[in-house]
This record gives structure tokens, C-alpha cells and sequence, in this order.
């Protein structure tokens, strides 16, 4: 019994020896991983900030800067005849838009005697039919004074004197009427000629 102590002693320290040599084997082993790993990378600010262009950008921003160059000193290099022909453009689109300016008036200004013209022949129209308006009540009121004197022979013979003055009188104002409407009519016949030939 004491042997199988001794036996199981011996193979308990053997069995704690494999392990912790095993364990520090294990060890060893973590620690040459560790150095033998990459170490972790560090960010710095050349990370961050974004690399110069490439050449080609930068030539071409280059070519493009020149370009812009060029043609603002283009101008200014422009020869004397170049500078001219531009003038000559110039002055030509410049009458252009004046002649462009009168026609447009020229249109207005017909347009707006037409419209006058069509307004006078309209108050013409209207004074001659007002005219014949009262034309036509005047001997219709004489036509009335007439049948009244001649159907009574007593005003016959008490106003006989006053009937023919009156009547001078009304013949006179029927021809003043009547050469104002014939004037008046004239007048419209000259407006509808000139309307013609406006082509209103």
C-alpha cells in the first residue's frame, strides 16, 4: 500500500510537471506570436489630408488657367482691322434695332390714327343722324302749324301777316339745316375716303 502511494505520487508530480511545462511552453510560444505580429497601425494627419493631385490634373487645370489667359489678352491682341469689323457689327446691329424701333412706331402710330380716323367717322355719323333727327321734327312741326292755319279761316285772317313771316323764317332755318347736313355728310365722305385709304 505504501508502494501504491509512492506510485501514485510520483505520477501525480509527473503529470503536474508535463502541464506546467506544457503551460510554459504555451506561454513562450504567445509571446513570440506577439513580437513576431505586425504592430497596430497608427493614424497620423498624412493619413487624413487627401494626397497632391495626380500630374494630369494638375496640367490640365494648368491649360485650362492658360486658355483663360489667353483669351482675355486675346482681345487686347486683336489687330486694328479685327477691332474695326467689330465696330462696323456693332454699328449695324445697333441701326438694326433703331430701324426695328421706328417700324414698331410707324405700327403705333398708324394703328392709332386708324383708331381716330374709325372715331371721327363714328361722331360724324352721330351729328348727322342728331341732324336729320331734327330736321325731320322741324317740318313735321310745321306740317302740324300748316294743317292748324289752314283749317281755321279766322286765324287765317287774324295772323295772316305773322304766318308769312314765320314762314320766312322757317324756310330760312330749314336751309341753314339742310347745308349743315350736307356739309355734315361732306365731311363723312371725305373721313370714308381717307379710311379707305388707310385701309381701315
Amino acid at each position: 500500500m505504501k508502494r501504491l502511494w509512492i506510485v501514485l505520487m510520483a505520477l501525480l508530480f509527473g503529470a503536474l510537471g508535463v502541464s506546467a511545462q506544457s503551460l510554459a511552453d504555451a506561454a513562450k510560444k504567445a509571446q513570440a506570436e506577439k513580437k513576431s505580429a505586425p504592430a497596430s497601425h497608427v493614424y497620423t494627419n498624412d493619413d487624413i489630408v487627401p494626397p497632391e493631385p495626380s500630374a494630369p490634373a494638375a496640367k490640365a487645370s494648368n491649360s485650362a488657367d492658360a486658355a483663360a489667359t489667353g483669351e482675355a489678352s486675346g482681345d487686347a491682341a486683336k489687330p486694328e482691322g479685327a477691332k474695326d469689323e467689330a465696330a462696323k457689327t456693332d454699328g449695324a446691329n445697333e441701326t438694326a434695332k433703331t430701324d426695328v424701333k421706328k417700324d414698331d412706331k410707324k405700327k403705333d402710330d398708324t394703328a392709332a390714327n386708324k383708331d381716330a380716323l374709325k372715331k371721327q367717322i363714328a361722331d360724324q355719323q352721330k351729328a348727322i343722324a342728331d341732324q336729320e333727327r331734327e330736321l325731320n321734327l322741324m317740318e313735321r312741326e310745321h306740317q302740324v302749324r300748316v294743317a292748324e292755319y289752314y283749317a281755321d279761316a279766322g286765324t287765317q285772317l287774324r295772323t295772316s301777316g305773322k304766318w308769312f313771316d314765320d314762314e320766312k323764317q322757317y324756310q330760312s332755318d330749314l336751309d341753314a339745316k339742310k347745308k349743315a347736313l350736307d356739309a355734315a355728310k361732306a365731311k363723312l365722305d371725305e373721313l370714308n375716303e381717307q379710311a379707305r385709304k388707310a385701309g381701315v
